[in-house]
């Protein structure tokens, strides 16, 4: 008799928790999100319970006004870097300002982005992605949300609806290499379009333009977990490629794997290496010791970030720059926060 008080008492606060929605609403909205939330783990390292749970609450179900007129379902004001949309929106204050998106999609890429990119929420990458408990308090110790409960309500959500199936479903893609194979699938579309440009007389297009350091500029390091040299650039550590090197490789000398060394080098699993090439070992940094950078011919967001140090994230940030952003020779890009995000001199 107890066990059943107990079980009731649950559903009821469960329930009472979501009464702007019902439960229909939210599994409608877990599969229509889900293999979103997915992505966004396999390229950000983020779990997708916690996504999931996030997108649930703070939108309810895709409901409130705030994802209904502004596409924002993650609750994220605009902060003083934000040049992009706005929507008004009573909260802790009234009339407070919030991103405005164009589609779902790029609510869910600017939240991976702001769990990345911002130093508070740095402690959280160093906990188990398949932890979510430890990220749902993490994210309350952050200062994510002001309300006390919650991280507890994260949770109740999370292990109500099984969310963290969707964790396991990423672990078990990764592990037969799904996400490479639908990576191979998206360059093979994106050569086509430079095909089609190249028939039509322009430069090629490249994803990536490689940075190879001089290597005398920069300070070497002790590391005791790898005989290789260790460099520092932006007080961020880094190896040099050699001939024959992989990403793989290079994890395994200095004793950590290769997905996370990717990560740090903001490359998909399909890029290889060329010799002398800068590869960091430790997650870049979010802003630069100096402040601009004008671009050259030919230099990607990549190559920026790889000289400087700096998160590919965060440069986008810094600089209000979408996946569209092409950059030309002249432009002028922030490698830390300054009164204006891009010009041309």
């Amino acid at each position: 008799m107890k066990r059943v008080v107990v079980v009731v008492l649950l559903l009821s606060n469960f329930f009472v928790t979501f009464a702007q929605y019902t439960e229909q609403d939210i599994r409608n909205y877990i599969e229509q999100y889900q293999e979103l939330a997915i992505r966004k783990m396999y390229e950000y390292q983020i779990p997708a319970s916690i996504t999931m749970a996030q997108g649930v609450f703070e939108s309810a179900c895709g409901t409130s006004r705030l994802a209904r007129e502004g596409n924002n379902h993650f609750g994220i004001k605009c902060h003083k870097e934000w040049v992009g949309d706005t929507i008004k929106v009573d909260d802790d204050a009234l009339q407070e300002c919030f991103r405005r998106y164009e589609k779902v999609e790029d609510s869910y890429n600017d939240h991976s982005l702001f769990l990345t990119s911002r130093p508070r929420y740095a402690n959280l990458f160093t906990l188990d992605v398949m932890d979510y408990k430890a990220w749902a308090r993490g994210l309350k110790e952050a200062g994510y949300a002001t309300n006390p409960q919650y991280a507890d309500r994260l949770i109740s959500l999370i292990e109500r609806f099984n969310l963290a199936r969707l964790d396991t479903l990423y672990q078990e893609r990764n592990e037969i290499g799904w996400f490479e194979l639908h990576q191979v699938e998206v360059d093979d579309e994106v050569d086509d379009d430079y095909d089609e440009v190249l028939e039509q007389g322009e430069d090629q297009v490249t994803r990536f333009s490689v940075y190879i350091p001089r290597i005398s500029r920069y300070k070497q390091v002790r590391y005791p977990f790898s005989t290789r040299p260790v460099y520092e650039n932006n007080r961020v550590l880094f190896v040099v490629a050699k001939k024959g090197d992989t990403y793989a490789s290079i994890a395994a000398d200095i004793q950590s794997d290769e997905q996370r060394i990717r990560y740090y080098n903001d490359v998909p699993i399909t890029k290889g290496l060329e010799p002398g090439e800068i590869v960091y070992i430790e997650q870049k940094r979010t802003r630069a010791g100096q402040a601009t950078h004008r671009v050259n011919p030919g230099e990607t967001l990549h190559f920026i970030s790889q000289r400087y140090g700096v998160r590919i994230a965060s440069l986008m940030k810094l600089n209000s720059f979408s996946e569209k952003t092409v950059l030309e020779p002249g432009m002028i890009v922030n490698l830390k926060k300054e009164r204006f995000s891009i010009f041309k001199k």
